[in-house]
C-alpha cells in the first residue's frame, strides 16, 4: 500500500519521541501512530494479563513473575537497574544495560521481559525490522511464558509498519475489545486503532479502515485526530460511491465517517433518484461536521433552471479542438428550433473552461450548478478532467452528459453519450454475419488503439459463428500497405475489417482493389476478369471510418463501394435531421460537422427533453435520463444501468456516390 508522506513524516515523529514521555503503567496512547513505549493494551511490566483488561499500576523495580525466577541476586538488581532506565526515559542507558544483561544471564527468568523492552526500544528508534527479528520467538512462546501476547501486540505493531497488513492484522485483532464488552474507554485503544487501521486499509478494506480511524478519533488529543482524519479524508476520496453509501449507513452518528463520506453517499443516492434519502444524509452530514468543527458544506443539487445549460470543455490547452467543437455545436443547438413538442424556446447556455481548473479538475460544474444555476451539464475533454467533471457532478447532484466513451457508472450523475469503439466495432461484425458473411480478415495499425479495435472485431464475430482467417498490421501513420494486403490475400477472405480512420481507409481500399480484393456490395457479381489477369475477388469491406467525410467518395469512391461504415455520425442526405444539422453548421461556421459536433449536438437536445418531460428539478432529470430514450443525430439515445449508451451505434453504407444510413 502507497504511504502518503504525511504518514511518513508521522512514523518518522513517532521514533523521535522520549521514553520519558510515557507514565510507568500506563498505555503511552498519546503517539498519533504505533509504536510508542507504550505497553500493550493489557500488559503488565514485564508480564501481562488477559488481552484488553485495563493494565493495573506496576511499581518500578517489580520482580519478573514467580515461575520464571532464577535465584541469582546478582542478575536480579541488574535486571531491575535496566528496568528503572527504561522506564525513566533513558534510551540509550536502558538498551545498553539490557543487551548487557542478556549477554550475562541468559538463562535468567527476565531474559525474555528484557528482550520485549529492546524490542519496543527498537521500534522507537526507527529499527522496525530488528524489533521484529527480536519479537518472532518471543510472540511464538507458550503463553505462560508470560510475554508471548505483549510480543504479537509488539509484532503486530512491526509488520502493520513493515508493509505486512494481512498478518498484522491477524495479531492485533484479539487486542481489540468487542463491542459492548466492558473495559477501559477508546483512549486505551488509540495506538491499537491506528495500526489496525493502517492494516485494513493495506488489504483493502477501506470500510473498516475508516471505522477504526473514527474509534481512534473519539480516544485521541488534538494532533493524534488531525492524522486520524487526515488518513480517513485519504481514504473516503477513493472510495466508490455505492461503498461510500454503505459505510455512511453503518457509521455512528455524528462521527468522523459520516462527516467525511456523507457527501458522497448522498451523491450515490441521487444517481440512483433517492432525492428524500439524499436530502436526509445531507442534514446529518451537515450535524455530524458541525460536531466535529469541519467546515460547513454547500447544498448540493436544487431545482436548477430548465431554460439554463452548462457547458464545461477545455477552451485552452491540446484538447482546445474538442472544446470548441462541442462548443459549437452546443451554440448551436441552443439557437435552433426544438426537434419534438415540448421543446420550443431558446435555452441559455453557461460555460467554464476546464482546462484552467488545474488540479482543481472538476470545478467548473459547481460554479455551474451554484453560480448559474443550470439544470444540467455537457462535459468534455481530457479523460482526467472528465473525471473530475462526473466525482464534481455526483457531488452537487447534476446530471452531466459526458462526451466520452466509458460508461462513468451507476453510483455517479454522469451519463456516456459516445458510443465505445467496441460496441461500433460489434455492430459492424453483427450486420455483417446477419448478411451471411464468415471468413474475415482484419487489418490495422500496430497500435494499442488498432489492437483493441481488432480485438474487439474478433471477440464479436467469434460469438456470432464466425471466424478470422487472417490478420495482418502495419505502421501507424503509413501510406503503403503492399505487404499488409499480401498477407491477407493468401488466404482471400469473405469480407475485411480495417480497424482505421476514413483517412486511412481512403489509401487502403485501392490497395486491396489492386490485389484483385474488390470492396462491392455483399452479393454482387463479381467483375469480369481482364485478359492475362485472375479474375477479382468481390469483398465486403468494414471500417470504424472516424471523421468520415465526402471526401472519401472523392478520393476513393470507386473502391469503397457496398462498404459498412461506423463513424459515429455522418450526414446522409436522406436524413432530414442529420441534414438539417449539417446545412445550418455549414451555414453558421462555414465547415463541415464530425462526430464530436454531433455527439454535443445531441447532448443539448437531450438534456432539454429530459427537462421537458416534467424534469423541473435537477433529480427529475436524472431520473429522465435513467429511465427514457431520446431521438437524436447519432441514434436513439438510451443509457443502461452503468449510465452508458446501451443503444446500437448507427451504420452507413456506400451506395454509388452517396453514403446512406442502414435503418
Amino acid at each position: 500500500m502507497r504511504v502518503a508522506l504525511s504518514a511518513l513524516l508521522l512514523f518518522a515523529a513517532c521514533a523521535a519521541t522520549s521514553i520519558a514521555q510515557v507514565p510507568p503503567g500506563t498505555t503511552g496512547q498519546g503517539e498519533p501512530l504505533p509504536p510508542p513505549v507504550a505497553p500493550a493494551p493489557g500488559e503488565v511490566t514485564p508480564a501481562p494479563p488477559a488481552p484488553t483488561q485495563p493494565p493495573p499500576p506496576v511499581a518500578p523495580g517489580a520482580a519478573p513473575p514467580a515461575q520464571e525466577h532464577v535465584a541469582d541476586e546478582g542478575a536480579e538488581a541488574d535486571y531491575n537497574a535496566a528496568r528503572a532506565r527504561f522506564e525513566q526515559g533513558d534510551r540509550e542507558g536502558s538498551r545498553a544495560a539490557l543487551e548487557a544483561f542478556v549477554a550475562r544471564h541468559p538463562d535468567h527468568g527476565a531474559r525474555r521481559p528484557a528482550e520485549l523492552m529492546l524490542a519496543r526500544l527498537a521500534l522507537l528508534r526507527g529499527d522496525v525490522s530488528g524489533a521484529a527479528k527480536l519479537l518472532e520467538p518471543l510472540a511464538e512462546t507458550p503463553p505462560e511464558a508470560g510475554v508471548a501476547s505483549s510480543a504479537r501486540y509488539y509484532l503486530g505493531l512491526a509488520d502493520a509498519r513493515l508493509g505486512k497488513f494481512a498478518r498484522a492484522r491477524e495479531l492485533l485483532m484479539p487486542f481489540l475489545p468487542r463491542a459492548g464488552s466492558a473495559g477501559p474507554g477508546d483512549e486505551a485503544f488509540v495506538e491499537l486503532r491506528g495500526a489496525l487501521a493502517e492494516a485494513a486499509a493495506g488489504v483493502g478494506e477501506r470500510a473498516a479502515a475508516i471505522a477504526l480511524w473514527d474509534a481512534y478519533d473519539r480516544g485521541a488529543r488534538p494532533p493524534e485526530k488531525a492524522y486520524a482524519r487526515l488518513r480517513a479524508a485519504e481514504l473516503a476520496a477513493d472510495m466508490p460511491p455505492e461503498l461510500a453509501w454503505r459505510t455512511y449507513a453503518a457509521s455512528a452518528d455524528k462521527g468522523l465517517a459520516r462527516a467525511l463520506l456523507g457527501v458522497k453517499a448522498a451523491g450515490y443516492l441521487r444517481a440512483q433518484g433517492d432525492a428524500s434519502g439524499a436530502a436526509t444524509i445531507d442534514g446529518q452530514t451537515a450535524e455530524a461536521r458541525r460536531a466535529l468543527g469541519f467546515e460547513e458544506l454547500r447544498a448540493p443539487g436544487g431545482a436548477g433552471d430548465p431554460a439554463r445549460l452548462g457547458l464545461a470543455v477545455p477552451l485552452t490547452g491540446k484538447f482546445q479542438p474538442v472544446g470548441e467543437a462541442a462548443m459549437r455545436a452546443a451554440m448551436l443547438a441552443t439557437g435552433m428550433p426544438a426537434q419534438s413538442p415540448g421543446r420550443e424556446g431558446l435555452v441559455q447556455l453557461a460555460m467554464r473552461d476546464t482546462a484552467l481548473d488545474g488540479e482543481h479538475v472538476g470545478r467548473g460544474i459547481g460554479e455551474l450548478t451554484r453560480d448559474e444555476g443550470v439544470i444540467g451539464v455537457i462535459g468534455a475533454g481530457e479523460r482526467k478532467n472528465v473525471a473530475g467533471c462526473v466525482k464534481e457532478a455526483a457531488q452537487e447532484g447534476t446530471a452531466l452528459l459526458a462526451l466520452d466513451d466509458v460508461a462513468p457508472g451507476a453510483a455517479t450523475t454522469a451519463f456516456q453519450l459516445i458510443h465505445a469503439p467496441e460496441a461500433r466495432v460489434a455492430e459492424l461484425a453483427r450486420r455483417a454475419l446477419a448478411a451471411g458473411a464468415r471468413d474475415f480478415a482484419l487489418l490495422g495499425p500496430d497500435s494499442a488503439s488498432g489492437k483493441r479495435l481488432r480485438d474487439a472485431f474478433r471477440q464479436a464475430v467469434t460469438a456470432g459463428g464466425g471466424h478470422v482467417s487472417s490478420e495482418a498490421t502495419y505502421v501507424p501513420g503509413a501510406t503503403s500497405f503492399q505487404a499488409a494486403v499480401a498477407a491477407i490475400k493468401r488466404a482471400p477472405p469473405q469480407a475485411v475489417f480495417v480497424a482505421d480512420g476514413a483517412e486511412r481507409l481512403e489509401l487502403i481500399a485501392p490497395a486491396l482493389a489492386f490485389a484483385d480484393l474488390w470492396p462491392a456490395p455483399w452479393g454482387s457479381a463479381r467483375p469480369a476478369a481482364e485478359p492475362g489477369k485472375p479474375r477479382a475477388r468481390n469483398i465486403l469491406l468494414l471500417a470504424t471510418a472516424n471523421d468520415l467525410s465526402p471526401r472519401l467518395l472523392q478520393n476513393a469512391g470507386r473502391f469503397v463501394q457496398g462498404a459498412l461504415l461506423a463513424p459515429g455520425f455522418y450526414a446522409d442526405a436522406a436524413d432530414g435531421a442529420g441534414r438539417a444539422f449539417v446545412d445550418a453548421y455549414r451555414a453558421a461556421y462555414g465547415q463541415e460537422p464530425h462526430a464530436t459536433e454531433a455527439y454535443a449536438y445531441d447532448a443539448v437536445n437531450v438534456l432539454r427533453a429530459a427537462a421537458a418531460t416534467g424534469g423541473h428539478t435537477r433529480a427529475d432529470v436524472l431520473h429522465a435520463l435513467a429511465t427514457s430514450s431520446f431521438e437524436g443525430l447519432t441514434g436513439t439515445l438510451r443509457f443502461g444501468a452503468e449510465h452508458g449508451r446501451v443503444d446500437p451505434p448507427r451504420v452507413y453504407a456506400v451506395e454509388g456516390d452517396q453514403i446512406r444510413l442502414l435503418r
